[in-house]
């Protein structure tokens, strides 16, 4: 499968189509709108809280996980932009605030 966003080298596509197969569509979508309503919420204040890593790790792929959760692409895109998300941050999520951490440790895997 090929994406305008996601390389297919990413090794976040092993196993997507058969993710995508077993989880819940509708789940993942109101998860990831909590993620993105949680980090780009209308003031910075929860932007600027984070740690430079994590911020730096966490706002590219999420970017992209909210141009897929927008246009409603294929769900096994959107599974592997969760994962790249997820992938991405867990390094550094120690760092960061619980509810955070939670909406990202939630994501595929």
């Amino acid at each position: 499968m090929t994406s305008r966003l996601l390389p297919s080298w990413l090794p976040d596509w092993d196993g997507a189509e058969e993710i995508a197969g077993r989880i819940d569509p509708i789940v993942l979508h109101e998860q990831v709108g909590k993620l993105l309503d949680l980090v780009f919420a209308d003031n910075t204040a929860f932007l600027d809280s984070l740690s430079e890593a994590l911020e730096s790790s966490l706002v590219p792929p999420l970017n992209i996980l909210g141009e897929i959760y927008e246009s409603r692409t294929s769900l096994t895109e959107f599974v592997v932009a969760s994962r790249l998300v997820r992938r991405s941050a867990i390094p550094y999520l120690d760092d960061g605030p619980v509810e955070l951490k939670v909406l990202i440790e939630n994501l595929p895997e």
